[in-house]
């Protein structure tokens, strides 16, 4: 699954995302720029007297890869974790 990424900048001059799930992979950058700037010109997400999607800066598509090292949930078993030795304090 895709993830749609929206990067602002709010009215303080930081960052923000707006990430979305299950969004259509096919728009085009003048379609979600339009989108942005309608989120932008809305003025509805404040915090703190700070518009948060104040500027629309970029957008992307993020695919997450994950690697599963082990699950234990899945019943799996869990390899054994071989002791370790203590140490032994050095000579003087």
């Amino acid at each position: 699954m895709k993830q749609l990424q929206m990067k602002y900048h709010t009215s303080a001059g930081k960052s923000k995302t707006l990430s979305v799930n299950y969004v259509d992979q096919n728009l085009t950058g003048e379609q979600v720029k339009k989108v942005m700037g309608t989120i932008a010109a809305s003025k509805i997400f404040i915090k703190d007297a700070v518009f948060l999607y104040d500027v629309p800066v970029s957008a992307k598509y993020v695919e997450r890869t994950e690697t599963p090292l082990f699950d234990d949930e899945a019943g799996e078993s869990t390899p054994e974790v071989p002791e370790v030795p203590e140490a032994v304090p050095a000579a003087r």
